[in-house]
């Protein structure tokens, strides 16, 4: 989509410089500069492209001078109430927009909808931006870097329908694959590849891809293919096929409160038995379930699964033995 991506900002930033215009009613070159990120000779040149079309836009370069709308000359958007207009600006992920390249079309965007509004509305929108946040990584994970090429080939190819060939790296080994692809999906800040090969609809990490090659050939879209369904019954299917190790502790009540603060620990059942606390934990790994075993040392006790109780006896006796 970057060979229409430039008249796309072009005509964006001359609807952004009368909606500024319309909102502060008069703005000097250098203020313009400042919030749509260009030069003030690219500014000069929007004033003098819209002047040719016909807006009736005046420069002054005095002291007091600036740029300003003459008469009552106003462009806005009609029919959009208080509720729909905050909705569209609850913050998204930025991450998303910049990987895109559609990081700067945001704040035209939002000018273009806020050019009519009355200003308790436009202060309520600032508000709405400064008390939410949407962060798209994780605690643990580095902030996953795309390469943003790969990603606008990708985007082009799914738009156009294109077939590519791309380098995929695979834990041992990298291989060219001939892909039809169908769209992308971003979890938790990381990119996805969903696509056709050999007529099975597959899953790729962005990440992963080395290179991309954006042939002429196209392909017929399946018309029944829908991109959220799929995705979210594609990793529905791969949840339900990861194993499941159900672990029974036996805990100290002074360490009840902290488990249950814990992220990503769901206690599935506690219970009393002989005037004892009780806990069943989900793992997805029987590794999970030991490490926690060994953050609470002495204050928790493995009852179930007789491997675990196995494993963990065997890495104490280890550990005993390395520190001797």
């Amino acid at each position: 989509m970057s060979y229409w991506k430039g008249d796309i900002m072009r005509a964006d930033r001359l609807i952004s410089i009368l909606m500024l215009l319309q909102m502060h009613k008069k703005l000097t070159a250098n203020e313009l500069a400042q919030k749509l990120e260009v030069s003030i000779r690219t500014i000069y040149r929007d004033i003098e492209a819209l002047s040719s079309a016909g807006v009736p836009i005046f420069a002054d370069r005095g002291t007091n001078g600036g740029i300003k709308l003459l008469g009552n000359y106003k462009t806005s958007l009609s029919g959009i109430n208080n509720d729909e207009i905050y909705s569209l600006f609850i913050p998204t992920g930025d991450k998303v927009l910049e990987d895109l390249g559609f990081e700067k079309l945001k704040y035209s965007t939002i000018l273009k909808i806020l050019g009519g509004s009355a200003p308790n509305q436009i202060k309520e929108v600032e508000n709405i931006q400064n008390y939410i946040y949407i962060d798209m990584h994780t605690w643990n994970e580095n902030p996953a870097i795309i390469d943003k090429d790969i990603l606008s080939l990708l985007q082009n190819a799914i738009w156009n329908s294109n077939i590519i060939r791309i380098v995929y790296r695979k834990t041992n080994e990298t291989k060219e694959v001939i892909l039809n692809p169908l769209g992308l999906v971003c979890k938790r800040g990381i990119w996805y590849l969903i696509s056709i090969d050999a007529e099975i609809i597959k899953i790729y990490k962005v990440s992963s891809i080395e290179s991309a090659l954006l042939t002429n050939e196209h392909f017929d879209r399946p018309m029944d293919f829908n991109l959220e369904a799929y995705w979210k019954s594609s990793t529905s299917n791969y949840k339900s096929r990861i194993p499941k190790y159900t672990f029974t502790f036996m805990v100290n009540p002074s360490i009840i409160n902290h488990i249950k603060e814990r992220k990503f620990i769901t206690i599935s059942k506690e219970f009393v038995r002989d005037n004892k606390i009780y806990l069943d934990i989900v793992f997805e790994d029987i590794w999970q379930g030991i490490e926690f075993a060994f953050t609470y040392g002495k204050n928790i006790k493995i009852i179930q699964p007789v491997e675990a109780i196995n494993e963990i006896k065997t890495k104490a006796a280890e550990i005993i033995q390395l520190y001797k």
